[in-house]
Formats: C-alpha cells, sequence, structure tokens
C-alpha cells in the first residue's frame, strides 16, 4: 500500500456533488437491467412451459446452462473493459453498445414465432443464450459506472436511493406485466409477451442513449503510451484478497438467489395455493410501496447507525418474514398474512438497499487504494457473475423442483405439491437470505471510505500532473 506520508489533505478539495439529472440518469441502469432480470425470473419459466409448450425439464437445462455460459464470460469482459477506452469514455458508452441488443433480443425471447416443435427449440435455445450472455456481462461496465463518475459517500448514498426507485419503478413494469400481456395480446399470451417486450426495448434504448449523452466519467485517469497492463493473475488475486469484495459478492449470490427462487414460482404459488393468479399484481404494490418507504428513510437510518447496522437489522427481519409463509393458511386471512409479512419484509429491504449499494464501489476504490490498481469493471464482471449465477441456479431450481413435487401446469394440484410450493416461497429462501449476515465481516466504515476518497485523489492528480 502507498504510504500517506506525502499526501496533502489541506490540496484536496471536495468533489462536486452529482446533478439530478446525473443521479438519473445513473440509476436508470438499475431500472433497464432490472426489468430485463425480472422478466426472465418471473415469467420465462412460465413462457416457455405454458405458452411455448417445451417440456419443463428441458428449459431447466437450457436456463442453467445458458446462465452458466453466460457468467463464465463475464469477467473476461470485465477485462475488456478495463483494458480498453473508447473516445467517448470507458465504461458509460456501454450502456448504448450493450443496451440495443439487448433491447432486441429480449423481444426475440418473448417472441413465438410458431417454428413447429423441433425449430421452437431451437429457437429458444439461440435467442436465449444471446440474451442471457448480454444480460450478463452488461455488469462488468456498469457496475463500474460509479466510482468513475464520484467519489462522495453521501453521493453514493443518495445514488444508491436514485436507483432503488428506479428499481421500483421497474418491479412496477413487472409487476403489471402480466395483466399487461394479457391486454395486449388480446386472448393471445404469446402476441402479448411479444408486444410487451418490444415496448420496454424501444423504452431501453431511449433510457441508454440518455446515460451516454449525460454521463461524464471524472475519476478514470487515460492510460499512456508505454503504460504496463496489470496481469491477469495479479487482477484475479487483487480482487479475493480483498474481503470486503468477498462479502459484497456473497450478499449478492444469496440475496439474488432466494429472491430468484421465490420470483420463479410465485404465479404457481398465487394460482394454486391461494387459487388467485392476480394476486401477482397486489404483490407487486405490496412490495414497492413498503420499499419506497423505506429507501426514503433510509438516508436517516444510515447516518445514524451506519451501514452494516442497517443490513444485519434488514437480514434478520426478512429472514423471519419469509419463514413465515410456511405457516400461513390459504385463507382470505391468510392473504392479509402474507401481504403483511411481505410489506414488513421490503420496508426493510427498503432501509438496507441504498446502504448496499455503496458496498461494491468502496471495495473497489479500497483495491485500488490498497494496490494501486484500478480494476473496477473487472470487479464489476464478479457482482455480475453472482446474479449471473443467481438467476441461473434459482430458474433451474424452480423448475427442477416442479417436477420433483409434481407440479402439472392447469390442473388442480395435490396437497404435495402444494406443500412443495409452500417450501420454494417461503422456507428454501429464508435459508439462503440467512448468508446476506455476511455483512458483519464488511469493515470499510463511512469514515476510512472518505480518507480512502482522499488518498486517491491526490495519487490521480500526481499521475495526470506526471502525464502531463
Amino acid at each position: 500500500m502507498q504510504g500517506t506520508s506525502d499526501i496533502d489533505y489541506q490540496s484536496f478539495e471536495q468533489d462536486r456533488e452529482l446533478t439530478r439529472r446525473e443521479k438519473i440518469a445513473a440509476a436508470l441502469g438499475g431500472m433497464t437491467g432490472t426489468i430485463h432480470t425480472q422478466m426472465i425470473s418471473m415469467f420465462i419459466l412460465f413462457f416457455y412451459t405454458d405458452v411455448m409448450e417445451i417440456n419443463p425439464a428441458y428449459v431447466a437445462g437450457l436456463l442453467l446452462i445458458c446462465r452458466i455460459i453466460g457468467a463464465s464470460l463475464i469477467p473476461a469482459f470485465g477485462i475488456v473493459v478495463d483494458k480498453v477506452t473508447t473516445p467517448w469514455g470507458k465504461y458509460v458508452p456501454w450502456y448504448v453498445i450493450l443496451g440495443v441488443p439487448i433491447a432486441i433480443l429480449g423481444w426475440l425471447t418473448f417472441t413465438d414465432f410458431n417454428f413447429g416443435p423441433t425449430g421452437t427449440l431451437v429457437y429458444a435455445t439461440v435467442t436465449y443464450l444471446i440474451y442471457s450472455i448480454l444480460v450478463s456481462i452488461r455488469a462488468a461496465p456498469f457496475h463500474a459506472v460509479g466510482p468513475a463518475i464520484t467519489k462522495r459517500v453521501d453521493d453514493r448514498v443518495s445514488l444508491g436511493q436514485y436507483t432503488y426507485f428506479a428499481v421500483m419503478m421497474a418491479a412496477i413494469v413487472t409487476t403489471i406485466a402480466q395483466p399487461a400481456y394479457k391486454a395486449l395480446g388480446g386472448g393471445s399470451d404469446a402476441r402479448g409477451f411479444s408486444i410487451l417486450m418490444g415496448l420496454i426495448g424501444l423504452f431501453c434504448i431511449i433510457a441508454s442513449i440518455f446515460q451516454v449523452v449525460t454521463l461524464k466519467e471524472r475519476y478514470v485517469v487515460k492510460p499512456k503510451k508505454g503504460d504496463k497492463r496489470t496481469p491477469i493473475k495479479e487482477m484475479f488475486k487483487a480482487v479475493f484478497t480483498n474481503k470486503n469484495a468477498v462479502v459484497v459478492y456473497i450478499y449478492i449470490l444469496a440475496i439474488t438467489l432466494a429472491s430468484g427462487i421465490r420470483s420463479a414460482v410465485m404465479i404457481h404459488y398465487f394460482k394454486y395455493f391461494f387459487l388467485n393468479e392476480s394476486l401477482v399484481v397486489i404483490f407487486g404494490v405490496m412490495s414497492l410501496i413498503p420499499t419506497i418507504l423505506g429507501v426514503m428513510i433510509s438516508g436517516k437510518l444510515i447516518k445514524r447507525f451506519g451501514i452494516k447496522r442497517v443490513i444485519l437489522t434488514c437480514t434478520a427481519v426478512n429472514v423471519t418474514c419469509t419463514a413465515a409463509i410456511m405457516f400461513i393458511p390459504a385463507t382470505s386471512g391468510g392473504v392479509v398474512t402474507f401481504f403483511a409479512a411481505l410489506a414488513i419484509a421490503n420496508l426493510f429491504m427498503g432501509f438496507a438497499n441504498p446502504a448496499q449499494a455503496t458496498m461494491l464501489p468502496a471495495a473497489m476504490d479500497y483495491t485500488e487504494w490498497k494496490t494501486g490498481i484500478n480494476i473496477n469493471g473487472f470487479m464489476g464482471s464478479f457482482q455480475g457473475v453472482m446474479q449471473s449465477l443467481a438467476v441461473a441456479i434459482s430458474g433451474s431450481v424452480a423448475a427442477v423442483s416442479l417436477s420433483f413435487i409434481g407440479y402439472v401446469p392447469g390442473a388442480e394440484q395435490s396437497s404435495e405439491t402444494i406443500f412443495g410450493l409452500k417450501v420454494l416461497m417461503g422456507f428454501l429462501p429464508a435459508v439462503i437470505f440467512l448468508f446476506t449476515a455476511s455483512v458483519a465481516w464488511f469493515d470499510i466504515t463511512e469514515e476510512k471510505q472518505n480518507q480512502i476518497a482522499k488518498e486517491l485523489a491526490v495519487r490521480r492528480k500526481k499521475k495526470q500532473s506526471i502525464s502531463e
């Protein structure tokens, strides 16, 4: 680690606060990404089995293999992102470079052209493979944008709030997706899904253009000719000897995996346990409103209690409320109890979300501060790996579990199948949520983040002055 004796703290000037327009632009990345991942998590299994009528076992294998392929490519793509600088920036231009094809492939994936049994399998395999790879590798540059545009802790908390408001807006889109594709399809679910994803794709393209036009990278030092490139072995060592980065990855894997399993079987749970498929809409609303309230209050809570304490409290509440699903009866009172527990869990999740959003940027800065190398794209790629693996595993676990518990599409389910749906919605996610308690080992405090930001600022100025 570089010494601090030569750091002139008096010459350090507080970074300019991000404008509201910049925060909205940066937050849109979370919104568009969430729309795509949630459409996959919530509807791809249903679309393939009930609309395209593909065998659930094949779907399970497809979801798992495609996501594993995508996840394996993310670190390699992260290396590319860290080594390449375009004339328009290092990370921001990828919003368009990847955003446009993702929008197009999303539409193709949820469009059934009726190619026949064999043709449908080939079409679904090819489109989902490309779509899932693009959605996966976007994590490398997208997660690296934050540290490139601000080093302020308060900005990162605020950006986390904006991002989760944007994510909640995405949740609205995916919440109303079920009645939307029904209405747009005019009796044809296949047509409805295609039109819906076409509209979503158009919005995502417009959003990506707005991001590139608005965001400016202020904390990326352009490499000089003759600069030595960091060996891949050192990049891996820098990441995985950073305890705080590992904690973030475990947290992301656990929360995405647990939420993914619930999302994948949610429509089945409401349809066959409460006998009301339209409860999916209420689920979205009861997820949205408490989370928004939590995010609005989160800044004050984080300032008073700290990042770690807020997240650990959220973990305890989330585990308890999720496990309680096992004891909820299939009655009108049970519906009320279910949504009450959901509201409490999401309120506390709202408290924790902006805090969680500051952890990976802090870990990225810590790596640069300790090792002297900037590998934000590479580090961001591993968050994408965790998310991709979680989506793949959750989708496959859900698909395999449906077969294991005897689920028959469109038929009345047995008591064993109903109990299995409760396990998939309650007990299993609760156990996985326990791993989010790994945040107890995250030790980059807010004060330490400010110190690191100051030292990095001075180093950056010295490097720029030398290059000039």
